[in-house]
């Protein structure tokens, strides 16, 4: 089963030329097609359409590839390119780019050497970014600390439920399609304990 998922900045732009590179490609239907209008530093996994595919994706049962014109329509962030192959791969999700001429995975399910040399490069470039991202904001907060702008949470001041809730709808249709805080985790970036809390507010709901 192909998914052909494409993304332009602006409303302005044309997605015309990514469609005709995908009507070539075999497997083409346009109901599996979803077309992103949004900017390519939003992560992808915090795309309307691009959430509505992977959860139409993860509730089918058959092997499932995604092509993509070029690598840059996941995003133009490499951490959050990473951070979505990584996903995947790991949910079984084949990743087709027609510029860049690989697949992540081999017809029998295993991953590909050639695009796990590639993106273990990827991967070592991006553990640099985000080394160098953690030393720029641990110099940040120290400077912040030092002229008073970090105090802290107010002693006293608690989260309600209901904001907990508006603030995380995301986690929420996560919850409720059955994945677990890890997998929620890694598609979404946030962090264990905020969706623990999400999980326990719902339960306590009857939610989930």
């Amino acid at each position: 089963m192909f998914y052909f998922y494409s993304r332009i900045s602006t409303a302005q732009q044309n997605s015309s030329r990514q469609l005709e590179n995908f009507k070539s490609h075999v497997g083409y239907d346009v109901k599996k097609v979803f077309i992103e209008k949004i900017q390519g530093n939003v992560p992808f996994f915090e795309r309307p359409e691009a959430n509505k595919m992977f959860d139409e994706i993860t509730d089918d049962s058959q092997r499932c590839t995604v092509v993509v014109d070029s690598i840059d329509r996941l995003g133009r962030n490499l951490l959050d390119i990473l951070h979505t192959i990584e996903t995947f791969t790991k949910n079984g999700i084949n990743l087709k780019s027609l510029k860049e001429g690989f697949t992540t995975l081999l017809d029998n399910g295993d991953e590909n050497p050639m695009a796990k040399l590639v993106i273990s490069v990827m991967a070592s470039i991006g553990e640099m970014e985000r080394n160098r991202i953690k030393t720029r904001t641990a110099e940040g907060i120290a400077i912040g600390k030092a002229m008073g702008k970090f105090t802290g949470r107010k002693l006293g001041t608690i989260q309600s439920d209901e904001k907990l809730l508006q603030r995380h709808q995301t986690i929420q249709k996560k919850l409720q399609k059955g994945l677990t805080v890890r997998e929620i985790n890694e598609i979404t970036g946030a962090s264990s304990a905020t969706i623990i809390k999400v999980k326990k507010v719902m339960s306590n709901r009857k939610m989930i």
